[in-house]
């Protein structure tokens, strides 16, 4: 998708912000599987997968890559020339301010691209993580509770790209479980996206990191117009 910023009345920034290269959207995707393989090798006292929450999950992955990863040179990449550091849930406005303290699950910032017009605290790789298995279902839970909030403009509104992981029990897939529900009575009010598909082929038996794209149901400020679409990468890993 080609689309040129739409400048708005502060000239600190612009709308949307220049796409992440897709480098460092599996850069980051890397680190994320590298974390899962981290963590079942070596969880946490008490830290048991197949019994863990959504919260814990999310809160060991942070650690993994926040203190494990980033600039170590484990994961090729995920260093501090892309990335400044990785949040969890810090308290960011949506797009028009009403809400000022949404709380996306975890946030890659990027590292300063002032030559490119953005505002550092809205540029990065917003990411919004959700259980898939018996108890959440995709409908109710990733894609009502996830995806919905980038089509709002509550995560990740200056940007064109987000993140939704996954954590996966039951042997559910993107192709079989996910493309099924976005194509179903959701398919309109989730952005009319179409069918997923493969960014990279995983290295093991992992599932794929898959995209889709969806259009976006608000509008930016200051007379910008309506949103632009948004390309959201699906990083599923197994949690069984």
């Amino acid at each position: 998708m080609n689309m040129p910023g739409f400048f708005v009345a502060d000239p600190d920034y612009r709308l949307p912000h220049p796409r992440i290269p897709l480098r460092v959207v599996l850069v980051a995707h890397a680190a994320l599987t590298r974390a899962f393989q981290l963590l079942r090798a070596k969880p946490p006292t008490g830290f048991i997968f197949p019994n863990a929450k959504e919260d814990e999950i999310t809160l060991e992955l942070y650690r993994v890559l926040e203190d494990k990863l980033l600039g170590t040179n484990m994961v090729p990449g995920f260093d501090r020339r892309r990335f400044r550091n990785v949040v969890r849930a810090p308290e960011v406005p949506n797009y028009d301010g009403a809400h000022p303290s949404k709380r996306p699950d975890l946030v890659m910032f990027l590292m300063k691209r002032e030559h490119l017009s953005v505002r550092p605290s809205q540029d990065a790789l917003f990411a919004e993580c959700k259980p898939v298995d018996d108890d959440h279902p995709i409908g109710g839970d990733y894609c009502d509770k996830g995806i919905q909030r980038f089509i709002t403009g509550e995560y990740a509104w200056a940007m064109q790209e987000g993140m939704m992981v996954a954590y996966v029990r039951g042997g559910r897939s993107i192709n079989n479980h996910l493309a099924p529900v976005l194509a179903g009575r959701r398919h309109t009010v989730l952005g009319s996206p179409d069918a997923p598909a493969v960014v990279l082929r995983a290295m093991d038996a992992g599932e794929p990191l898959q995209f889709t794209v969806h259009l976006r149901s608000f509008e930016w400020q200051e007379g910008c117009g309506c949103a632009c679409a948004i390309t959201l990468f699906h990083s599923w890993h197994d949690c069984a």
